[in-house]
């Protein structure tokens, strides 16, 4: 009997391990599938437009699973992007600082915490951060562009710019941003009463920058407070030419430079302006010129031209306008229509981001919302320019 105990052993032993096997096995069938399902559950509020849902879920998936490096370093991104900065933080903090990882896991750990800082307002503990590795030659250029985006924050253009001539290499796609540091100091320059000085370094910016337009509309109001209207009217040329949807900022320029406004060579600089933008405001200043020079069947006519060019609110207005100066029978109910035009114009946004979607009346050479140098643009459309 004993014997045949001892003989049952192996048999004992052998279903103890199938039976634990098949239950861890069942355990992580059950755990995956709950991932899974987990898993589906955020891309299906996804698809429904449910994104804090959504990224509750996905969240909640790479908590499930065994922390792996690159969901641990997702999940602290998915923190950062919510505005739960503090978990960020510390999760990427952990990281930077666990010496199992390899060494460039870890730098790239301390680039996320970088971030972190950055969205939290510590831009001291950024740079401290950024600063000891952006000589790391395999972390250099996205260390050297958040260094930059730090000092832009701190409006530290010098630092900026010096950065920039220390890594320019690495920065080479970024020399817009370069161009917009020296109109920044060019900006302070003029509160200093040094005009000559703002001159220097706006032309350095066009050099560094050969299409931007921040750079030549300034140095084009730098020439008008001198005098100087034919080297502005120039600039403003240039800029109708690099970026036609300007118009409406070429034109203010523009009046200034032919403070007469008889002189026949401006309405010559506002028919080119019209040819090169297309832009409504240009169009219904070259208007009020030939109503004022031809009179205003010539106006009209002129108007009526541009109507079947561009569908425009803008220009519907002046039409009514025109029509009211020569039917005074009509006069007073035309002008009540335009008044609901006009009225409906003056609340209108004229400048919006493509890249963001903000808008905004006044014009902004760094976008608010998503912080990109000239991004902002006229709105063109019906009540656009």
């Amino acid at each position: 009997m004993f014997e045949l105990l001892f003989l049952l052993l192996p048999v004992a032993a052998f279903y103890g391990y199938y039976m634990g096997h098949n239950a861890s096995r069942q355990k992580q069938q059950n755990t995956k599938h709950e991932q899974n399902s987990t898993y589906l559950k955020g891309f299906d509020y996804l698809l429904n437009n449910k994104q804090e849902k959504a990224v509750d879920k996905f969240i909640a998936f790479l908590n499930s699973k065994d922390p792996t490096y690159e969901s641990s370093l997702a999940l602290g991104n998915f923190f950062r992007k919510r505005g739960e900065v503090d978990k960020a933080i510390a999760l990427h903090e952990k990281m930077s600082q666990d010496e199992t990882l390899l060494e460039s896991d870890r730098e790239l750990a301390l680039l996320e915490l970088s971030r972190d800082f950055i969205s939290a307002g510590l831009l001291d503990r950024a740079e401290s951060i950024l600063l000891s590795i952006v000589d790391i030659p395999r972390q250099q250029k996205e260390a050297a562009y958040l260094l930059l985006t730090v000092y832009e924050k701190e409006q530290d253009f010098h630092k900026a710019i010096s950065v920039f001539e220390s890594y320019k290499e690495v920065l080479a796609p970024y020399t817009k941003h370069l161009a917009q540091y020296y109109c920044e100091l060019s900006k302070k320059m003029i509160l200093d009463n040094n005009q000559s000085g703002a001159v220097s370094i706006l032309k350095k910016a066009i050099d560094v920058h050969k299409n931007g337009v921040r750079a030549r509309l300034e140095l084009a109001d730098i020439y008008i407070s001198m005098g100087k209207f034919a080297e502005a009217h120039s600039l403003v040329k240039e800029v109708s030419s690099i970026e036609p949807s300007y118009g409406i900022l070429c034109l203010d320029r523009i009046k200034k430079c032919f403070p007469n406004s008889v002189d026949p060579k401006y309405r010559y600089a506002l028919e080119d302006l019209v040819h090169r933008t297309n832009s409504v405001s240009a169009m219904c200043e070259l208007v009020r010129l030939v109503a004022e020079d031809s009179g205003i069947k010539d106006a009209e006519a002129l108007l009526y031209s541009f109507t079947k060019i561009k569908a425009n609110l803008r220009l519907y207005s002046l039409l009514l306008e025109l029509c009211a100066k020569e039917d005074p029978t009509s006069a007073e109910s035309l002008m009540k229509l335009k008044s609901m035009i006009d009225a409906h114009l003056a609340t209108v946004n004229i400048y919006t981001c493509p890249n963001c979607g903000f808008e905004s009346r006044f014009m902004f050479w760094m976008c608010p919302s998503c912080r990109k140098w000239e991004s902002l643009k006229p709105k063109i459309g019906i009540d656009g320019d």
